[in-house]
């Protein structure tokens, strides 16, 4: 297990976070600052409901993702979507009352791919399981 870097997205705030290995690129902090203004306003919209512990209530906008915690302490991976530019896509662990935005894709995933991602965020957020 490697340690991990934790970045809160919000100043003052913890609900919300990227999370990396330590020295490690932060994936989701690069995705968020690489996307189109439009792209990242809608994000962080999402992300305010999360950090006010309101739920995005679409399914249109955000799922939970049925996949196993492998260390099945209970973290649940979600999956962040803007469907404008292809299908953008953020993935966060819950654990806990926190959220860790673990990676993002600048496409909309195959649906037989999105349990690989699930297991991405798990990794990131494991730190290499």
């Amino acid at each position: 297990m490697t340690e991990q870097d934790v970045t809160p997205v919000f100043d003052g705030n913890d609900a919300v976070n990227t999370i990396c290995a330590h020295g490690d690129k932060d994936e989701a902090d690069e995705f968020l600052r690489t996307i189109d203004t439009k792209n990242q306003a809608k994000f962080q919209r999402y992300l305010v409901y999360l950090r006010d512990g309101k739920r995005v209530k679409s399914p249109e906008n955000m799922r939970h993702i049925k996949a196993t915690d492998p260390r099945a302490q209970g973290a649940e991976v979600h999956e962040l979507k803007v469907h404008r530019d292809g299908g953008l896509r953020l993935y966060l662990v819950k654990f806990e009352s926190r959220w860790y935005a673990t990676h993002g894709l600048k496409r909309k995933p195959r649906n037989n791919a999105v349990p690989k991602e699930a297991q991405e965020a798990f990794s990131i957020f494991w730190g290499g399981i």
